[in-house]
């Protein structure tokens, strides 16, 4: 009699454990959706447009590469912190 307690016992920790690690996956997946903001998706798509485009102007002037430079203003870079 009491092997089979012990056996109930252990058979219903398991369950529960089981059941514990479920939810935990369960709720990290959607933490992990939600972690991602929309602003990232956002950039990712601009992202990728501004790819497309590089890759159609490097076919129409039949080169190997094609560069994009983003030029700031320094001054504005300099204002908080002092630049040599």
């Amino acid at each position: 009699m009491e092997n089979i307690t012990a056996l109930l016992i252990s058979i219903t920790a398991m369950i529960t454990a089981l059941a514990s690690l479920i939810v935990k996956i369960m709720e990290s997946k959607a933490n992990v959706k939600s972690a991602i903001p929309k602003k990232i998706k956002g950039q990712v798509t601009i992202d990728s447009e501004v790819t497309n485009k590089m890759e159609d102007l490097k076919e129409y002037l039949n080169a190997d590469r094609v560069q994009v430079y983003d030029f700031h203003n320094r001054r504005a870079l300099c204002k908080w912190t002092k630049c040599s």
